[in-house]
């Protein structure tokens, strides 16, 4: 009986139904396009050399740009990096900085302690302070300056 049996092989052809072609890709179902396009645009300025990988280059580059010191790369990459690969791919990027955001705006209100809706020099010092990262007052105020 086996050897009646025919195996027939149909070639595949996948058509794409995403909406979003030419788009950034869709990376995590509940975040909002939006979103996603804003985190995606962020991650090319970072992406210096344009690669699509965020390396400690590109982000000490960039970062100078800011005023910031190289060290906050290293710490930056260090973090992000998922799979220890010495570079940031976009969907490393949109968990890190979703997580980080999300972690920053619940603690919004604790750093805002006058409840003015906005961090001034010490609540700002106060609030990298927490996250691990130790600015200096002269690197907080060119942030505060932006």
């Amino acid at each position: 009986m086996v050897a009646d049996m025919k195996l027939v092989v149909k070639p595949h052809i996948a058509i794409s139904t995403d909406t979003t072609i030419g788009k950034a890709p869709h990376y995590f179902d509940e975040l909002p396009h939006d979103e996603e396009l804003r985190l995606a645009n962020l991650f090319k300025v970072l992406d210096v050399d344009g690669n699509g990988k965020i390396d400690i280059h590109d982000l000490s580059e960039a970062l100078r740009e800011f005023g910031l010191h190289h060290r906050y790369a290293q710490s930056f990459i260090e973090r992000a990096d998922a799979n220890k690969s010495s570079d940031i791919s976009l969907a490393e990027f949109i968990q890190y900085v979703r997580d980080h955001e999300k972690n920053l705006r619940l603690g919004f209100s604790h750093l805002d302690r006058n409840k003015d809706g906005k961090v001034d020099l010490e609540e700002l010092i106060m609030a990298f302070k927490e996250l691990g990262v130790d600015v200096e007052v002269n690197e907080a105020k060119k942030l505060l300056q932006r």
